[in-house]
């Protein structure tokens, strides 16, 4: 029987990433119900990534006996694992604790449409035309979750600078994502998740470690266990969920499962947190997740005329 885990068919790969995004969904609420015992947001997050930095690395020997990795892929890991685990998580957390756990996994859901637009830029791939309007819808949807607020019509929200932080942080994660496609065609990703996790927490510490200075160690058992699902569950599986995707069908395949997250982070966020989704917002999301659809399936609606040959065929 011919497994399907690359093909265009589902397989096991989309199963898990769709747990994947179930664990994602609910980190939101978790983070925070969690953050406000810790000093700082960076506070609790140089501390899960330490843990789950020690995890990965444990896993690694564990299964494949080896960490080694040329220098020249050590270089690009480092380079790659700033963007995604110190610069994507730095603005990430913060900007979680100034906005709403909804609103962020909105914002979020825009990482497919950034894919496509750096690929341009990289020259990856070229855009057809359905795909450029699937961008813009896709960012007037943006515009609409995060400047207009229920009784507000202009920019300064109450949820802005988190809102801003959050999409500038997405933008790192998804050169993370698109960086590391080749490099995954050498290494395993969890040899690649280890290794990026490692320089992104080395390159955290300096900023969280005044914070730390200023723990208070006795904490909640909420608090703690909020933690350790999110290194455990959100970090160490979802990453290396993540980059097998990556690896096995691509990066926009993977990407485009982050517009579940969204749904399911309302829910939960609703349940959990008592979040309501404005009527606006609600637009919005759907607006972002139109531009997504035509950015990434456009092209099936519209197809390229067929030119006919000289022979008629």
């Amino acid at each position: 029987m011919k497994n399907n885990t690359n093909g265009k068919g589902l397989g096991l790969t989309d199963l898990m990433m769709l747990v994947t995004v179930v664990i994602w969904a609910l980190n939101f609420s978790i983070l925070k119900l969690s953050l406000p015992f810790f000093p700082s947001p960076h506070a609790f997050n140089i501390l899960r990534l330490l843990v789950a930095t020690a995890i990965l690395f444990a896993i690694l020997f564990f299964r494949e006996k080896s960490a080694a990795v040329s220098r020249s892929d050590f270089l690009m890991l480092a380079l790659i694992g700033v963007m995604g685990n110190f610069l994507y998580q730095a603005l990430f957390i913060q900007g979680l604790k100034w906005t709403s756990a909804t609103n962020t996994s909105l914002i979020l859901a825009t990482t497919p449409v950034l894919v496509a637009l750096i690929s341009l830029l990289l020259k990856h791939e070229r855009l057809p035309a359905v795909a450029w309007a699937g961008i813009v819808i896709s960012f007037s949807g943006l515009y609409l979750i995060i400047t207009r607020q229920p009784g507000a019509l202009s920019l300064g929200g109450p949820t802005l600078k988190g809102d801003a932080l959050v999409f500038v942080g997405n933008v790192f994660w998804t050169l993370y994502t698109v960086f590391s496609k080749p490099l995954l065609e050498r290494i395993s990703p969890l040899k690649l998740t280890a290794w990026t996790m490692a320089s992104g927490t080395l390159a955290y510490l300096p900023l969280a470690a005044p914070d730390l200075g200023r723990m208070n160690w006795r904490l909640p058992l909420g608090a703690w266990a909020g933690l350790a699902y999110s290194a455990v569950f959100a970090i160490v599986i979802g990453f290396v969920v993540w980059y097998a995707s990556v690896r096995r069908v691509g990066n926009s395949r993977t990407a485009i499962y982050g517009n579940i997250t969204p749904v399911l982070t309302a829910v939960s966020a609703h349940i959990i947190l008592n979040e309501r989704l404005s009527g606006i917002q609600a637009v919005g999301a759907a607006v972002i997740l139109v531009g997504v659809y035509l950015t990434r399936s456009g092209h099936r609606l519209f197809p390229k005329p067929k030119i006919p040959s000289s022979n008629g065929a």
